[in-house]
Protein backbone atom coordinates (compact mmCIF):
# COMPACT_ATOMS: atom_id res chain seq x y z
CA UNK A 1 0.00 0.00 0.00
CA UNK A 2 2.99 2.34 0.31
CA UNK A 3 2.69 3.40 -3.32
CA UNK A 4 -0.73 4.91 -2.57
CA UNK A 5 0.31 7.04 0.42
CA UNK A 6 -0.68 10.65 -0.27
CA UNK A 7 -2.73 9.68 -3.32
CA UNK A 8 -6.34 10.78 -3.72
CA UNK A 9 -9.24 8.32 -3.48
CA UNK A 10 -12.85 9.18 -4.27
CA UNK A 11 -15.42 6.99 -2.52
CA UNK A 12 -19.08 7.33 -3.43
CA UNK A 13 -21.73 6.32 -0.92
CA UNK A 14 -19.29 6.95 1.93
CA UNK A 15 -21.90 7.67 4.60
CA UNK A 16 -22.49 4.03 5.54
CA UNK A 17 -21.72 0.39 4.81
CA UNK A 18 -18.94 -0.60 2.43
CA UNK A 19 -18.20 2.97 1.37
CA UNK A 20 -17.81 4.13 4.95
CA UNK A 21 -15.47 1.28 5.86
CA UNK A 22 -13.39 1.67 2.69
CA UNK A 23 -12.99 5.41 3.22
CA UNK A 24 -11.70 4.92 6.76
CA UNK A 25 -9.34 2.08 5.84
CA UNK A 26 -7.77 4.02 2.97
CA UNK A 27 -7.36 7.14 5.11
CA UNK A 28 -5.71 5.07 7.83
CA UNK A 29 -3.36 3.72 5.15
CA UNK A 30 -2.23 7.24 4.32
CA UNK A 31 -4.50 8.20 1.43
CA UNK A 32 -6.39 11.47 1.02
CA UNK A 33 -9.99 10.29 0.77
CA UNK A 34 -12.86 12.33 -0.58
CA UNK A 35 -16.02 10.72 0.75
CA UNK A 36 -19.22 11.77 -0.97
CA UNK A 37 -22.82 11.14 0.00
CA UNK A 38 -26.12 12.93 0.35
CA UNK A 39 -25.84 12.58 4.15
CA UNK A 40 -22.59 14.51 4.26
CA UNK A 41 -22.76 14.94 8.03
CA UNK A 42 -22.13 11.21 8.45
CA UNK A 43 -18.97 11.45 6.35
CA UNK A 44 -17.85 14.49 8.33
CA UNK A 45 -18.28 12.47 11.51
CA UNK A 46 -16.29 9.64 9.99
CA UNK A 47 -13.34 11.96 9.34
CA UNK A 48 -12.83 12.37 13.09
CA UNK A 49 -12.17 8.63 13.42
CA UNK A 50 -9.09 8.57 11.20
CA UNK A 51 -6.14 7.26 13.20
CA UNK A 52 -3.65 6.86 10.35
CA UNK A 53 -1.61 9.37 8.39
CA UNK A 54 -4.27 10.17 5.80
CA UNK A 55 -7.49 12.13 6.00
CA UNK A 56 -11.10 12.15 4.88
CA UNK A 57 -12.70 15.18 3.27
CA UNK A 58 -16.48 15.11 3.09
CA UNK A 59 -18.42 16.43 0.12
CA UNK A 60 -22.18 16.51 -0.32
CA UNK A 61 -23.09 14.88 -3.60
CA UNK A 62 -26.19 13.15 -4.92
CA UNK A 63 -24.86 10.83 -7.61
CA UNK A 64 -28.27 10.88 -9.30
CA UNK A 65 -27.44 14.48 -10.23
CA UNK A 66 -24.75 14.78 -12.90
CA UNK A 67 -24.08 18.41 -12.10
CA UNK A 68 -23.23 17.55 -8.51
CA UNK A 69 -20.87 14.80 -9.66
CA UNK A 70 -19.09 17.18 -12.04
CA UNK A 71 -18.84 19.85 -9.33
CA UNK A 72 -17.27 17.27 -7.03
CA UNK A 73 -14.62 16.34 -9.60
CA UNK A 74 -13.94 20.01 -10.34
CA UNK A 75 -13.40 20.63 -6.62
CA UNK A 76 -11.04 17.66 -6.32
CA UNK A 77 -9.02 18.86 -9.32
CA UNK A 78 -8.75 22.36 -7.94
CA UNK A 79 -7.98 21.44 -4.34
CA UNK A 80 -6.22 18.07 -4.61
CA UNK A 81 -5.03 17.75 -8.19
CA UNK A 82 -7.35 14.95 -9.30
CA UNK A 83 -8.40 11.39 -8.52
CA UNK A 84 -6.01 8.43 -8.37
CA UNK A 85 -8.41 5.77 -7.04
CA UNK A 86 -12.16 5.59 -7.62
CA UNK A 87 -14.42 3.37 -5.55
CA UNK A 88 -17.83 3.50 -7.19
CA UNK A 89 -19.97 2.19 -4.37
CA UNK A 90 -23.17 4.25 -4.20
CA UNK A 91 -26.23 2.25 -5.13
CA UNK A 92 -29.94 1.76 -4.64
CA UNK A 93 -32.08 -1.37 -4.30
CA UNK A 94 -35.83 -0.86 -4.75
CA UNK A 95 -37.35 -4.16 -3.70
CA UNK A 96 -40.42 -4.94 -5.79
CA UNK A 97 -41.69 -6.99 -8.71
CA UNK A 98 -40.66 -5.53 -12.06
CA UNK A 99 -44.20 -6.06 -13.33
CA UNK A 100 -45.58 -4.00 -10.44
CA UNK A 101 -42.95 -1.24 -10.26
CA UNK A 102 -43.33 2.40 -11.19
CA UNK A 103 -41.36 3.76 -14.12
CA UNK A 104 -39.60 6.14 -11.74
CA UNK A 105 -38.18 3.08 -9.94
CA UNK A 106 -36.63 1.87 -13.19
CA UNK A 107 -35.06 5.25 -13.91
CA UNK A 108 -33.84 5.81 -10.34
CA UNK A 109 -32.17 2.40 -10.25
CA UNK A 110 -30.30 2.87 -13.52
CA UNK A 111 -29.48 6.54 -12.92
CA UNK A 112 -27.83 5.78 -9.58
CA UNK A 113 -26.39 2.32 -10.16
CA UNK A 114 -25.29 2.61 -13.79
CA UNK A 115 -25.32 6.14 -15.20
CA UNK A 116 -23.61 7.66 -12.15
CA UNK A 117 -20.93 4.96 -12.32
CA UNK A 118 -20.33 5.74 -16.00
CA UNK A 119 -19.97 9.45 -15.26
CA UNK A 120 -17.60 8.86 -12.34
CA UNK A 121 -15.43 6.49 -14.38
CA UNK A 122 -15.28 8.92 -17.30
CA UNK A 123 -14.22 11.82 -15.08
CA UNK A 124 -11.80 9.74 -13.01
CA UNK A 125 -10.04 8.42 -16.11
CA UNK A 126 -9.54 12.01 -17.28
CA UNK A 127 -7.75 12.72 -14.00
CA UNK A 128 -5.70 9.52 -14.07
CA UNK A 129 -4.57 10.24 -17.62
CA UNK A 130 -3.62 13.79 -16.70
CA UNK A 131 -1.74 12.75 -13.56
CA UNK A 132 0.20 10.10 -15.48
CA UNK A 133 0.68 7.77 -12.55
CA UNK A 134 -1.04 4.49 -11.76
CA UNK A 135 -4.77 4.65 -11.22
CA UNK A 136 -7.32 2.18 -9.94
CA UNK A 137 -11.08 1.87 -10.43
CA UNK A 138 -13.28 -0.32 -8.28
CA UNK A 139 -16.89 -1.07 -9.15
CA UNK A 140 -18.79 -2.43 -6.17
CA UNK A 141 -21.05 -4.78 -8.07
CA UNK A 142 -23.11 -7.67 -6.65
CA UNK A 143 -23.50 -11.41 -6.98
CA UNK A 144 -26.79 -10.41 -8.62
CA UNK A 145 -24.69 -9.02 -11.45
CA UNK A 146 -23.67 -12.61 -12.25
CA UNK A 147 -26.62 -14.83 -11.39
CA UNK A 148 -30.15 -14.66 -9.99
CA UNK A 149 -30.89 -17.11 -7.17
CA UNK A 150 -34.10 -19.11 -6.93
CA UNK A 151 -36.18 -17.66 -4.11
CA UNK A 152 -39.81 -18.06 -3.12
CA UNK A 153 -40.60 -14.35 -3.61
CA UNK A 154 -38.43 -12.89 -6.41
CA UNK A 155 -38.78 -9.20 -5.55
CA UNK A 156 -35.49 -8.13 -7.09
CA UNK A 157 -36.88 -5.33 -9.24
CA UNK A 158 -34.41 -4.00 -11.80
CA UNK A 159 -31.47 -4.15 -9.37
CA UNK A 160 -29.95 -7.30 -10.95
CA UNK A 161 -30.36 -5.79 -14.42
CA UNK A 162 -28.43 -2.71 -13.29
CA UNK A 163 -25.69 -4.90 -11.82
CA UNK A 164 -25.47 -7.03 -14.97
CA UNK A 165 -25.03 -3.71 -16.80
CA UNK A 166 -22.09 -2.90 -14.52
CA UNK A 167 -20.55 -6.28 -15.31
CA UNK A 168 -20.62 -5.43 -19.00
CA UNK A 169 -19.42 -1.90 -18.32
CA UNK A 170 -16.37 -3.21 -16.47
CA UNK A 171 -15.42 -5.40 -19.43
CA UNK A 172 -15.75 -2.55 -21.91
CA UNK A 173 -13.86 0.03 -19.85
CA UNK A 174 -11.06 -2.43 -19.13
CA UNK A 175 -10.59 -2.90 -22.87
CA UNK A 176 -10.64 0.86 -23.43
CA UNK A 177 -7.91 1.35 -20.82
CA UNK A 178 -5.76 -1.18 -22.69
CA UNK A 179 -6.53 0.44 -26.04
CA UNK A 180 -5.46 3.89 -24.78
CA UNK A 181 -2.47 2.33 -22.99
CA UNK A 182 -3.35 3.93 -19.66
CA UNK A 183 -1.75 2.64 -16.44
CA UNK A 184 -5.17 2.19 -14.87
CA UNK A 185 -6.57 -1.07 -13.54
CA UNK A 186 -10.22 -1.91 -12.95
CA UNK A 187 -11.69 -4.53 -10.64
CA UNK A 188 -15.37 -5.41 -10.32
CA UNK A 189 -16.21 -6.82 -6.88
CA UNK A 190 -19.29 -9.04 -6.61
CA UNK A 191 -20.36 -9.54 -2.99
CA UNK A 192 -23.12 -11.76 -1.75
CA UNK A 193 -25.38 -10.39 0.98
CA UNK A 194 -23.51 -7.88 3.15
CA UNK A 195 -24.59 -6.69 6.60
CA UNK A 196 -25.47 -3.11 5.61
CA UNK A 197 -28.51 -0.85 5.64
CA UNK A 198 -29.36 -2.02 2.11
CA UNK A 199 -30.61 -5.41 3.30
CA UNK A 200 -33.38 -3.63 5.18
CA UNK A 201 -35.34 -3.75 1.91
CA UNK A 202 -35.76 -7.49 2.46
CA UNK A 203 -38.15 -9.19 4.84
CA UNK A 204 -36.30 -9.00 8.16
CA UNK A 205 -36.93 -12.60 9.14
CA UNK A 206 -35.51 -13.83 5.83
CA UNK A 207 -32.46 -11.58 6.04
CA UNK A 208 -31.74 -12.73 9.58
CA UNK A 209 -31.65 -16.38 8.56
CA UNK A 210 -29.23 -15.97 5.68
CA UNK A 211 -25.44 -15.91 6.13
CA UNK A 212 -23.96 -12.48 5.53
CA UNK A 213 -20.63 -10.85 4.85
CA UNK A 214 -19.33 -7.93 6.87
CA UNK A 215 -18.24 -4.67 5.24
CA UNK A 216 -14.64 -5.39 6.20
CA UNK A 217 -14.72 -8.50 4.02
CA UNK A 218 -15.19 -6.29 0.98
CA UNK A 219 -12.70 -3.64 2.03
CA UNK A 220 -10.02 -6.28 2.57
CA UNK A 221 -10.40 -7.25 -1.09
CA UNK A 222 -9.96 -3.62 -2.14
CA UNK A 223 -6.76 -3.49 -0.10
CA UNK A 224 -5.60 -6.75 -1.66
CA UNK A 225 -6.02 -5.32 -5.16
CA UNK A 226 -4.31 -2.03 -4.33
CA UNK A 227 -1.42 -3.94 -2.75
CA UNK A 228 -0.87 -6.09 -5.84
CA UNK A 229 2.09 -5.32 -8.14
CA UNK A 230 1.32 -2.75 -10.82
CA UNK A 231 1.58 -5.39 -13.55
CA UNK A 232 -1.12 -7.56 -11.97
CA UNK A 233 -4.69 -7.10 -13.22
CA UNK A 234 -7.47 -8.56 -11.07
CA UNK A 235 -10.58 -8.51 -13.22
CA UNK A 236 -13.35 -9.79 -10.95
CA UNK A 237 -13.70 -10.89 -7.36
CA UNK A 238 -16.71 -12.83 -6.11
CA UNK A 239 -17.06 -12.75 -2.32
CA UNK A 240 -19.66 -14.99 -0.70
CA UNK A 241 -20.42 -15.65 2.97
CA UNK A 242 -19.50 -19.05 4.29
CA UNK A 243 -22.44 -21.27 5.07
CA UNK A 244 -20.77 -21.91 8.44
CA UNK A 245 -20.72 -18.58 10.24
CA UNK A 246 -18.47 -17.74 13.17
CA UNK A 247 -20.42 -17.01 16.38
CA UNK A 248 -18.43 -13.78 16.65
CA UNK A 249 -18.85 -12.71 13.04
CA UNK A 250 -18.31 -9.00 13.53
CA UNK A 251 -15.21 -8.33 11.49
CA UNK A 252 -14.29 -4.79 10.62
CA UNK A 253 -11.26 -3.60 8.72
CA UNK A 254 -10.88 0.05 9.57
CA UNK A 255 -7.94 -0.71 11.83
CA UNK A 256 -6.45 -3.27 9.45
CA UNK A 257 -2.66 -3.16 9.40
CA UNK A 258 -1.36 -2.84 5.85
CA UNK A 259 2.41 -3.19 5.82
CA UNK A 260 2.81 -4.91 2.47
CA UNK A 261 3.19 -3.13 -0.85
Amino acid sequence: MNKWIGKVALVTGASSGIGQDAALVLANAGMVVVGVARRVELVESLSTKVSGSGKIQARKCDVANEEEILQTFDWIRKELGGVDVLISNAGIFLCNFVTQSATTDFRDTFDINVVATCICIREAVKDMKERGGPGYIFIINSILGKRIPDVSVPMFGTYPASKFALTGLAEVVRKELIYFQLPVRLTSIHPGMVQTDMIKVFDSSLAQRLPKLQVGDITSNIVHCLSAPLDVQIDDITVMPSMVQSPQHSRTSNTLKMDHD
